[in-house]
C-alpha cells in the first residue's frame, strides 16, 4: 500500500517541479502549491458540483486531494461576477494559506491562465475546461486555454 502513496507523492512533486519551473520559479515550490490550491480552490467553490465531479474524474490522485481539501457543500456556486472577484478570491486564498505579497513578476491574471494551461496540458481535457469556461462570467473566460465557441 505504501508503494501508491509514493507514487501519488512523486508524482505531486515532479508536478509542482514542472508548474514552478513554468511560472520562471522553479526554487519556489512551496509557493507554486499555494497558488495551485487557490486557484482549484476558487474554481471548485465557482462551478456546480456536478462539474466539480467532472474535473475530479480528470486529476490524478494528488491533485484530487488539494481540491477537495476544505471543501464545504453550497446548494449554488459562490457568486464571481468580475475577472476583479476572481483574482481577489485567488488572492484570498493565497493568504489564507500563507502566502501575502510574493512577487511573482506577473499579473495575477496571467498567474490564473498559467495554471489552467498547465491543468489543461496535463490533466483536464479541453472539453472539461470549456464546460468551466462557461459556467465563469465573460471577462474570466479568456484565462482558460480553450477556443471561444461561436456566440460568445
Amino acid at each position: 500500500m505504501a508503494n501508491y502513496f509514493d507514487k501519488f507523492a512523486q508524482e505531486g512533486n515532479e508536478y509542482l517541479n514542472e508548474l514552478a519551473a513554468d511560472m520562471g520559479h522553479p526554487e519556489e515550490k512551496g509557493q507554486t502549491y499555494i497558488l495551485l490550491r487557490s486557484v482549484l480552490h476558487v474554481l471548485r467553490d465557482r462551478i456546480t458540483i456536478s462539474e466539480s465531479f467532472h474535473v475530479l474524474s480528470q486529476l490524478p490522485m494528488f491533485l484530487r486531494g488539494i481540491y477537495v481539501e476544505q471543501w464545504e457543500y453550497r446548494e449554488k456556486p459562490l457568486k464571481i461576477d468580475s475577472l476583479e472577484e476572481f483574482k481577489e478570491a485567488v488572492k484570498q486564498e493565497q493568504a489564507k494559506f500563507g502566502e501575502r505579497q510574493f512577487d511573482w513578476g506577473q499579473s495575477t491574471e496571467d498567474l490564473i491562465s498559467m495554471i489552467l494551461t498547465s491543468l489543461g496540458t496535463r490533466y483536464l481535457t479541453e472539453g472539461q475546461l470549456q464546460h468551466i469556461a462557461t459556467q465563469m462570467p465573460k471577462e474570466i473566460q479568456p484565462l482558460f486555454p480553450v477556443k471561444a465557441e461561436k456566440g460568445q
